[in-house]
């Protein structure tokens, strides 16, 4: 099979724009625009065209293991798309099962939480109480798989399946990170995308865009309607409006600033690889370590502590632990775009659309330093063996 020079930057065919390296680059560049395109009088700090060099650099880096990929798939003649084995069965009876056990047993928490009233809905006291640690956390974490996959599956009809997904967006609301949300269903809408079922167009873009702003209104209108009374108002309104354009430069300007101050919170590469670091730490007994980044900068309308996904490995690396890292994460994720090809498992696929879903936030944060990117498809996987269990169990 033939293999243009196309396919090996992943545009041979649209669907195939949705793959890690597109996934990673696409978002940031057009909140980059956004970033650049404020007026001066909106209120907000001058931007560092500098910050933009270490994107200049690590794109092109993490491109660098797609072209290996590519040969190999070259060489053995596998499809740049495949389809996905058994689709036509829909979505798997077992996780219906499990993500009703699991959407029951969080809903029952998420009741307590509300009751005992130390807590008020909307803060992030009452996040980490209703499922921000122990196993609330890993519970609301399981759901993540399922919640993508009933995304995938699910069809006007489907009540049941609606009503699954419905609750267990009002858990991943009731956490209070946008993240947690928009990373799963973005993470389902390309996959539905790369697998052709549904198609990119002006309405779906204009459906997404209004389904952010919906999430993004919904979550920062709680706390102020609560102590409103209810009422909202233009100046409400207002105020949101403007956290919304932060929240969607909060990463790029938070970098490009953090580069101006000459980057006071460099630290370790452990950080970087939290999540591995803290297990071994907790079956050491030792202290584990929180790679959320303590410096908050304002930048003009409040206060960030992200840096987008390369300004943030640029705060914890040297030029060689950057280049090493971006090389083996790159080669990590297209393995599993390679394994996905080869396999044609929904899992395998819902686990690559995962990372791209981590990747398409990298205008925003460095998603990768939580516990969640090795958890997450560790579940998937998990989902697998028990819904072929499940088959093998319907056919005996």
């Amino acid at each position: 099979m033939e293999v243009s020079c196309l396919t090996y930057l992943e545009y041979r065919a649209w669907r195939t724009i949705y793959t890690p390296l597109c996934a990673l680059m696409l978002p940031y560049v057009a909140v980059l625009l956004i970033t650049i395109s404020i007026p001066a009088d909106f209120g907000f700090v001058r931007f560092n065209y500098e910050s933009i060099y270490v994107w200049i650099l690590g794109l092109p880096l993490f491109a660098i293991p797609s072209f290996g990929f590519a040969t190999l798939m070259r060489h053995y003649q596998l499809p740049v798309i495949s389809t996905i084995q058994d689709e036509e069965n829909g979505f798997s009876k077992v996780l219906l099962v499990i993500g009703i056990i699991l959407v029951g047993v969080l809903l029952v928490k998420l009741y307590a939480t509300l009751s005992h009233g130390f807590y008020l809905f909307g803060t992030e006291d009452f996040a980490e109480e209703f499922s921000g640690h122990g196993i609330w956390a890993h519970l609301r974490g399981m759901i993540i798989p399922i919640l993508i996959l009933a995304l995938y599956y699910v069809r006007k009809s489907d009540f049941l399946l609606w009503g699954l997904i419905g609750l267990m967006l009002v858990i991943q609301f009731s956490y209070m990170v946008k993240g947690a949300i928009i990373i799963t269903v973005v993470s389902a809408l390309m996959m539905k995308l790369y697998t052709g079922k549904i198609h990119l167009n002006l309405t779906l873009v204009l459906s997404v865009i209004a389904g952010a702003v919906l999430v993004f209104y919904l979550i920062y209108m709680v706390i102020p309607l609560l102590g409103n009374d209810g009422e909202a108002n233009m100046n409400l309104v207002e105020f949101i409006a403007r956290h919304f354009v932060h929240y969607f430069t909060s990463g790029t300007l938070g970098w490009s600033y953090d580069l101006d101050q000459g980057i006071p919170d460099r630290n370790d590469f452990s950080y970087i690889v939290a999540p591995f670091v803290n297990i071994w730490n907790a079956i050491n007994g030792y202290e584990m370590i929180s790679p959320v980044n303590p410096f908050y900068w304002n930048t003009g309308i409040t206060y960030t502590n992200v840096r987008t996904f390369f300004g943030t490995l640029c705060i914890y690396t040297n030029p060689l632990s950057f280049a090493t890292y971006t090389l083996v994460a790159s080669s990590f994720i297209y393995f599993w775009k390679m394994l996905a090809t080869m396999t044609r498992n929904i899992y395998i696929y819902t686990i690559l659309f995962y990372y791209c879903g981590l990747m398409a936030m990298g205008w925003f944060e460095f998603y990768m330093f939580h516990l969640s990117a090795i958890e997450v498809p560790l579940i998937a996987l998990f989902y697998a063996w028990i819904a072929g269990k499940g088959k093998e169990v319907s056919h005996g």
